[in-house]
């Protein structure tokens, strides 16, 4: 349904081929897996794929495209729109209307769709993807992850025969990312839809795919069978990195195969996690409200947190997080309650004078990029925040590793944008940190680091706040896990209590659904000091 033979790409005075001789095909009504690093090139394969590369990113290209067995090589990407649909990144950048029902229906406008027909489409995307009750809302009332879901449903109503998806789950919660998934595969199955998804959390799907396609940080390109591609591949979930802490002869790629195989093992008793001593109280919520005209977003949040805990924050896409975050931080929209940093009201605050108190680390991290490369950004970073030269890079390069300062920061992938946009609110040094959404677009590694970083901050003395659905991160770095629902406060339990075993928690993470030990719920807990 769609390959590449022997296509090559570099960007503008790219001083190596992001795209080195690849040969990849994908079937009609398949379902494939991109994975590799980040920053490694599975957004720029699968703009290869769409045709945006090169005639929308720049740089050279060498090689076929085909499309449904055409030839699309030398096209624009507009001659092969009818036949592929593709979701970015940052959907959100890519919207043209007011309202959702609106998107949905501008593409088949442009397809000159009849509105019967139309009407028809629209209502069975919007049903798929949970967003019937939405269908009026105005784009920019919607959550992250509610954004998303619209840019997948505008896709998926405009029938074309392959949907090329990048990161189509990193802002949704876990239950809507695998009905999402679910859907997307019995489409692929039962009308021959081709589904091409790039994913860092491949846990959610690689059960369901039917080969796995690995970008490397040289930019060659393989194609295989899931099991075969991800038990040498680094950036692997607890699921697999657990065959291979408990030397199992194969990579298993189901929970219930792993928890088979774990009863089995009879591993030494696991470690309890360590937490830190906390310090005295620096943040303090009460009956927090937070209004979008009449819809309560935030509903009486009560919370207080110390020095050197981590809390985590979750819940469905629409629960709250995100406008109890910028609650939190002073700019956010605060109808009712009283909010205490340090003991100050950061609402109060100059902007300027906010910084030194709270530092906010936002969903959509380019809103924080403005200047012309990499360097300057790094540069008036460490100005505002009165650090020494270099501080914020040294930290970006924990994240990214080295990457050229010349390059434009609208260039780097969402995951470096990310890191870029982490190092630059950590250089600032202040008591309490807010992060919301800190691992979308994140591989596995880089996601470790980030937890590490984290978890420095605690020992430093700083509280750390962050918003996630991402329940393997939760697992790694919290002390304490928050749920929100419909803007309440549910549950206020330790990482342990909320993410341990239990058939009725959806927050059970990995481990804990393979071990069914208590408290058991990350992999540190079962590595030997051997």
């Amino acid at each position: 349904m769609i390959s590449l033979k022997n296509f090559t790409f570099s960007y503008k005075n790219g001083d190596e081929p992001k795209l080195n001789r690849v040969n990849i095909n994908v079937d009609a009504g398949q379902f494939v897996l991109v994975c590799g690093a980040t920053g490694g090139g599975k957004s720029t394969l699968l703009k290869a794929l769409v045709g945006l590369v090169p005639h929308f990113t720049g740089g050279t290209a060498s090689g076929v495209r085909l499309v449904d067995g055409i030839d699309f090589s030398r096209a624009m990407p507009h001659d092969s729109a009818h036949l592929i649909g593709f979701v970015n990144q940052q959907p959100e950048g890519a919207f043209v209307a007011d309202t959702v029902l609106e998107e949905l229906a501008f593409a088949l406008e442009q397809l000159a769709i009849t509105r019967d027909e139309m009407i028809r489409r629209v209502d069975v995307a919007l049903a798929a993807t949970g967003l019937s009750e939405l269908r009026d809302r105005k784009l920019t009332e919607l959550s992250g992850g509610q954004q998303q879901r619209v840019a997948i449903a505008a896709a998926l109503s405009a029938g074309q025969k392959i949907l090329i998806l990048d990161e189509p789950t990193s802002a949704l919660d876990p239950a809507a990312a695998t009905e999402l998934l679910e859907f997307i595969f019995n489409l692929c199955r039962t009308q021959s839809i081709t589904a091409i998804i790039a994913e860092h959390r491949i846990e959610r799907l690689i059960g369901l795919v039917d080969s796995v396609i690995v970008v490397n940080s040289d930019g060659t390109v393989s194609q295989g069978m899931p099991a075969t591609q991800l038990a040498n591949f680094k950036f692997v979930p607890p699921l697999i990195e657990m065959a291979h802490l408990m030397k199992w002869p194969e990579v298993l790629l189901s929970i219930d195969q792993a928890a088979e195989r774990f009863a089995l093992s009879k591993p030494a008793t696991p470690k309890r996690i360590a937490h830190l001593p906390l310090g005295e109280q620096v943040v303090l919520a009460e009956n927090v409200c937070v209004d979008y005209g009449s819809i309560r977003a935030v509903d009486r949040v009560s919370l207080s947190s110390k020095r050197g805990e981590i809390i985590a924050i979750t819940g469905e896409n629409g629960s709250g997080k995100t406008s109890l975050l910028w609650a939190l931080q002073g700019s956010g929209i605060k109808t009712d309650g009283t909010i205490s940093i340090a003991g100050q009201d950061p609402a109060k605050l100059s902007p300027t004078a906010r910084l030194a108190v709270v530092t906010m680390v936002p969903q959509q991290a380019a809103d924080l990029l403005f200047l012309p490369s990499l360097g300057e950004e790094l540069t008036e970073s460490d100005q505002v925040a009165e650090s020494q030269s270099s501080a914020t890079s040294r930290i970006f390069e924990q994240f990214s590793g080295r990457v050229d300062p010349a390059i434009h920061p609208r260039d780097l992938s969402s995951g470096q944008q990310l890191s870029l946009v982490l190092a630059m609110q950590l250089a600032k040094d202040a008591s309490v940190v807010l992060l919301d959404e800190p691992t979308r677009g994140l591989d596995y590694a880089t996601k470790r680091q980030v937890a590490q970083v984290l978890r420095d901050l605690a020992a430093k003395g700083k509280c750390v706040i962050f918003a996630s659905h991402d329940v393997e991160f939760i697992a790694q770095s919290a002390d304490r896990v928050i749920q929100l629902e419909a803007g309440k406060i549910i549950a206020d339990h330790s990482v342990e209590q909320a993410l341990e075993y239990c058939e009725e928690n959806a927050l059970s993470s990995q481990v804990a659904q393979i071990t069914k030990l208590p408290g058991v719920i990350a992999l540190q807990q079962l590595a030997t000091d051997d």
